[in-house]
């Protein structure tokens, strides 16, 4: 993997989001209302912040530019230029690791939470949600990545259950639950971003890794010892819970007139099939940073 054109994200400290494991008691999860449109105070301030975390190729991700600068691309964010645009303002992305987005929107340090997320009855105790705007089931699926080696051993998810291999999954995500699903938690290894999960699996710390198989499929080629398992026999989410993605905002009665803003961005985004060209350009440009 050239390290010029794809760059790993730096891994933070994952005691960030502590609080969320008391989310369901606590009743300082909706932060507090005030009088202030928030549409408006992002008006005057001129930005639009936006939390997320690149290393989901291809909705977003790290690449040196043309100019040698470090820049961050994917279809999310397009996505996100398309709603500053639409509110008049520069976009003022804040990148850290998975678990770091969910706090900062928990807290209100973004405006909102780009970064491949699901609206999970967990997180909607900690934040609101756009309408949903992508499907992953539409080319991919939750699965499982791991080498060719361990692939060769098992032929269906029963068997693969049975071993109680060793999975990573990045913190925080629906990953990790998932991987709850086919092994103990004592053989879960959580990494703050994706990447250093798959690193872990290509160099023998891990046996497999839970994932949505579009965010790795461009990196396969460089990885040529590792391979997703079936759809057919090892679909994680075979009901498609976790198929649809939506941003994520902080709870504040004062983001009602922000969120309706987002929601009609990204309805004139589907029906004008900027969503699936953003994702289909991100997708190409995710391999060709790679392979360059």
């Amino acid at each position: 993997m050239n390290k010029k054109k794809w760059l790993f994200s730096t891994i933070i400290t994952v005691l960030t989001v502590v609080s969320l494991a008391a989310c369901g008691s606590s009743s300082s999860n909706k932060s507090s209302s005030t009088s202030t449109d928030k549409l408006a105070q992002i008006k005057k301030s001129g930005k639009l912040t936006v939390g997320t975390s690149p290393d989901f190729p291809p909705s977003e991700f790290y690449i040196l530019n043309d100019k040698g600068e470090k820049e961050i691309v994917g279809s999310d964010i397009s996505l996100a230029k398309a709603i500053a645009k639409e509110i008049g303002v520069k976009l003022d992305i804040k990148a850290t690791d998975f678990n770091g987005v969910l706090a900062n929107i928990q807290t209100g340090s973004v405006d909102i939470g780009i970064s491949g997320f699901v609206g999970t009855d967990e997180r909607k105790k900690i934040m609101d949600f756009s309408d949903g705007y992508e499907q992953e089931v539409s080319d991919g699926y939750q699965g499982i990545l791991t080498t060719k080696e361990v692939a060769q051993k098992y032929t269906t998810l029963a068997d693969l259950k049975k071993a109680k291999l060793k999975v990573g999954s990045q913190s925080g995500s629906i990953q990790y639950e998932l991987a709850t699903a086919i092994t103990s938690a004592a053989n879960i290894k959580q990494y703050g971003t994706m990447d250093a999960a798959v690193l872990a699996l290509n160099s023998g710390d891990i046996d497999a890794v839970t994932v949505s198989t579009t965010s790795v499929e461009p990196l396969l080629t460089s990885f040529p010892n590792l391979t997703l398992l079936s759809k057919e026999e090892f679909n994680l989410d075979p009901k498609n819970k976790y198929a649809t993605n939506v941003i994520g905002i902080p709870k504040d009665d004062a983001n009602k007139s922000l969120i309706k803003l987002i929601n009609k961005v990204i309805k004139e985004n589907k029906d004008n099939g900027n969503l699936k060209k953003w994702k289909d350009e991100a997708t190409e440009q995710a391999k060709k940073a790679i392979n360059e």
